[in-house]
């Protein structure tokens, strides 16, 4: 089918599956940590939507406005669930926070969802890059990231959440970091993030 013939939708997702400024940011995270697919990966354009759309529904707080998506959600609050079980904000260094995160999630052995927020459409998912990877590979990468500017594109937000949405953790410009969920190890909470915000 003809790009003219698609509907807004189509267009909006075959460019999607096309945009090369993502698929270029992968290949150099892999070239500069040498990870593997298996191990860190972009989410297939075909999964993507879904898994924002899921996570937004748990933890987008949807009572201001049916729009809200994760676009501010660590400046401005988490959906009620998540907020019933905030465990905090920390102000954070942000090239060595991440260091603590298998002390917080001593549990987690799987991967996790990791999303950059590009800007954009506050309320798009199409402001969101959405990858997946075990957490030794993800500190691998926010330490490259840490250390390059995430590779050129300046200091965006970020979300770390479990692929059972238990749990996120929003990392904003300002250098705070929130944690919202279940599943944290509180111990590890206060000794490496100190007391709360």
């Amino acid at each position: 089918m003809r790009e003219d013939q698609m509907t807004p939708e189509e267009r909006r997702i075959l460019r999607r599956r096309k945009a090369p400024a993502i698929h270029r940011w992968e290949q150099e995270l892999r070239t500069q940590l040498d990870l593997a697919p298996e191990r860190f990966r972009r989410v297939r354009w075909d999964r993507w939507r879904g898994i924002y759309q899921a996570i937004c529904q748990r933890f987008a707080n949807r009572t201001q406005t049916w729009k809200n998506g994760l676009h501010w959600a660590n400046t401005n609050g988490y959906s009620p669930w998540a907020m019933e079980r905030l465990a905090g904000t920390w102000q954070a260094e942000p090239d060595s926070w991440f260091s603590a995160l298998p002390e917080l999630l001593p549990q987690e052995t799987g991967m996790v969802y990791f999303l950059l927020d590009l800007g954009g459409d506050p309320c798009g998912a199409d402001s969101f890059w959405l990858f997946e990877g075990f957490l030794s590979q993800l500190l691998q990468v926010l330490a490259l990231l840490n250390q390059t500017a995430f590779l050129g594109l300046g200091w965006p937000d970020y979300y770390i959440v479990s692929q059972k949405y238990r749990w996120i953790i929003g990392y904003n410009h300002h250098d705070v970091v929130s944690l919202a969920g279940e599943g944290f190890s509180a111990g590890a909470l206060a000794e490496f993030l100190g007391p709360p915000a």
